[in-house]
């Protein structure tokens, strides 16, 4: 299958450790034809953050080249993601050092480095391509983005090559409301520079910023790959992008009586899932008039893209023998939103189920 693939920019959806190993899946999809090198943007959000970041530090800090994410990073990945489980290390201190309860990111930022072997400030990042984490501004309700040349928002203003450790970026795109919490950032420990678009120096005003889970303000990611102008544009430099979207299914619920955590994550969950809606029908909308883009949405069978497609009915019958039926692809979507360590065998599925999602979409509708 010949990749003619270039200049792609790929946007990662949050999802907690389901969204890590599907959006891997993406990623050896692209190894195996040769397109990590072609990617020159990634965006990420939570769980995606943690894909990400689990790249670069399992390859010394160097975005790999595609033989060597197959041959060693990958496989690095699995190890620690199987063999450690960084929510229930984190609840443990938090029982022991109760005083930590405030500081929940900051111990997720603490057990990356332990027990996935995360390392190094984001400066340290070389090479193509340029990695966007978001996360969303609680004083100013817009998206945060850090990237090794700048971090800030509009509205507070922006730091040039800002040292800080790349445990904390992840932990603070995952920084889940009520869950997790937010990253507490001095904004004194950094010179700042106003924003063309912001008429007052915000960052001056306080001393303290909080960061909470990028995808509150968009759980896709989308800002740095793709502007809404003129019914949609890729961002400069780019000529094709992906979109991965591993979020969570939204399910029926019954509302508890009196003040419950879960009547409110279940609130925020749906304004989550409304804005995630409305932004991937602009994607999807864009991607069908400019062939421009892939969409993958986790929980897509076989079945339902060849349905969806036009492929010819000995592609159809292939991809149908070759991948996970409905019922699985349902159980990969259906996993649960959490940093837990999982079964090899839900490992397994996720990052087959991604890598089936890309192989699908390409086939059906770019090949």
């Amino acid at each position: 299958m010949a990749m003619e693939l270039k200049n792609i920019g790929i946007a990662l959806s949050g999802g907690g450790i389901r969204a890590t190993i599907f959006h891997l899946g993406l990623f050896k999809w692209l190894a195996e034809n040769g397109l990590l090198e072609k990617v020159k943007r990634v965006s990420s959000v939570s769980g995606a953050s943690l894909c990400i970041g689990l790249i670069y530090s399992h390859n010394h800090l160097t975005w790999p080249s595609s033989e060597a994410f197959l041959s060693a990073v990958l496989p690095s990945i699995e190890k620690v993601i199987l063999a450690k489980d960084i929510q229930t290390s984190a609840i443990l201190k938090l029982i022991f050092t109760p005083y930590y309860w405030n500081k929940k990111v900051n111990i997720i930022a603490k057990q990356l480095e332990r027990q996935w072997g995360v390392y190094g400030n984001l400066t340290d990042l070389s090479g193509d391509p340029m990695w966007y984490t978001n996360c969303t501004t609680y004083e100013t309700g817009k998206r945060f983005r850090f990237c090794k040349e700048d971090m800030g928002d509009y509205k507070i203003g922006y730091v040039k090559w800002p040292s800080i450790p790349l445990s904390h970026v992840m932990a603070a795109s995952a920084g889940f409301p009520i869950l997790i919490g937010p990253y507490c950032m001095n904004t004194r420990e950094y010179q700042w520079s106003p924003s063309k678009y912001s008429s007052t120096d915000y960052s001056a005003q306080n001393k303290t910023i909080h960061l909470w889970d990028g995808g509150v303000y968009d759980n896709l990611g989308l800002e740095s790959i793709f502007k809404p102008n003129d019914a949609g544009t890729l961002s400069s430099g780019l000529d094709f992008m992906i979109v991965s979207n591993a979020s969570a299914s939204i399910s029926p619920y019954r509302r508890q009586t009196g003040f419950s955590y879960a009547n409110l994550k279940r609130l925020l969950d749906i304004s989550m899932d409304q804005v995630t809606a409305l932004r991937s029908r602009m994607v999807v909308d864009f991607i069908k008039r400019t062939n421009q883009g892939m969409y993958l949405k986790i929980g897509s069978s076989a079945e339902k893209i060849t349905a969806d497609s036009k492929c010819s009915d000995d592609l159809k019958k292939f991809l149908l023998q070759a991948c996970l039926p409905n019922s699985e692809a349902e159980r990969a979507m259906n996993y649960k939103t959490t940093l837990q360590k999982p079964k090899k065998s839900d490992y397994q599925l996720l990052l087959r189920h991604g890598y089936e999602v890309a192989n699908c979409i390409y086939r059906c509708y770019q090949n």
